[in-house]
């Protein structure tokens, strides 16, 4: 008889089916907990001010750089306002890391996968949310900077031509570098999965790795053309700077971002969480 009622009281557990939750959900439930860490604002509010801050004091710095040397002997170039993009996108391409790597420091990416069992719309998830944010920032970003280029550069007497399909690249292309950059830091983030080793192979990879080719070899400089940053910030470089050009830059880039995203699927899904 107490068995009888024990039964009746239990608690119903239902597990989902992997098929019952949608991609959709997942993305929802992914920006829920994006929005809900206050570190995640802080960071992504960070590249978003370095990013404004320097299109604002590149046309500053033109107009009141020393004249008696020779390296400033250059006239004004739009390019100027988001050159220097893909290093302060190693600090969305860490946020990226943070994002999957703070999981598995907390364990919370046990529940993550029993809510959501199919393991690949997690990792697509995550990589939506810091891809569509980081893409953000630097669309708005490079507007702003754009715009204010123009006032800042005439108060010295300066300013530069700039062409509606030249603007298009540079402001749309801030934020396909950006959005690249954070997925291939979800990538490593997952293949790696500690904070720390995590962290600081993203930085190393993007920062310290392409400078060895040229160290060693003779050929360094052309080998350190097709690393990350490297190829990607030819998207944001004048025309001419490089044989590849702007969209073969660029295709290099998402060639890492995509490879390294593949194989941090193959891992997640191979991996006990």
């Amino acid at each position: 008889m107490s068995t009888t009622t024990d039964m009746a009281t239990a608690p119903v557990v239902r597990r989902f089916p992997a098929g019952e939750v949608s991609l959709a959900g997942t993305i929802v439930s992914e920006w829920i907990k994006f929005r809900g860490l206050a570190s995640n604002h802080v960071l992504a509010g960070f590249a978003f001010l370095l990013l404004t801050a320097n299109g604002i004091a590149m046309p500053w710095a033109y107009v009141f750089r020393d004249r008696g040397s020779p390296k400033a002997n250059y006239d004004a170039y739009p390019e100027m306002i988001v050159d220097k993009t893909g290093y302060v996108g190693i600090v969305l391409a860490v946020l990226a890391v943070l994002m999957i790597t703070n999981e598995y420091r907390s364990a919370q990416i046990g529940t993550t996968l029993l809510a959501v069992p199919r393991r690949t719309a997690v990792l697509v998830a995550k990589a939506s949310i810091i891809a569509g944010v980081s893409f953000l920032i630097g669309v708005v970003s490079s507007a702003v900077g754009f715009a204010l280029a123009p006032i800042i550069l005439a108060g010295g007497g300066y300013g530069y031509v700039l062409e509606t399909p030249e603007l298009a690249r540079l402001v749309l292309g801030s934020g396909l570098y950006l959005a690249a950059l954070s997925i291939l830091g979800i990538a490593l983030g997952t293949i790696i999965r500690n904070v720390v080793a995590a962290v600081l192979a993203t930085i190393v990879l993007l920062l310290i790795v392409p400078v060895i080719p040229q160290m060693f070899s003779e050929y360094g400089t052309e080998i350190t053309r097709f690393f990350p940053i490297q190829a990607g910030s030819l998207l944001l470089a004048p025309t001419g700077t490089d044989p590849m050009g702007p969209w073969t830059g660029y295709a290099v880039l998402l060639i890492w971002t995509l490879a390294s995203f593949v194989v941090a699927a193959i891992t997640f899904l191979r991996r006990d969480a």
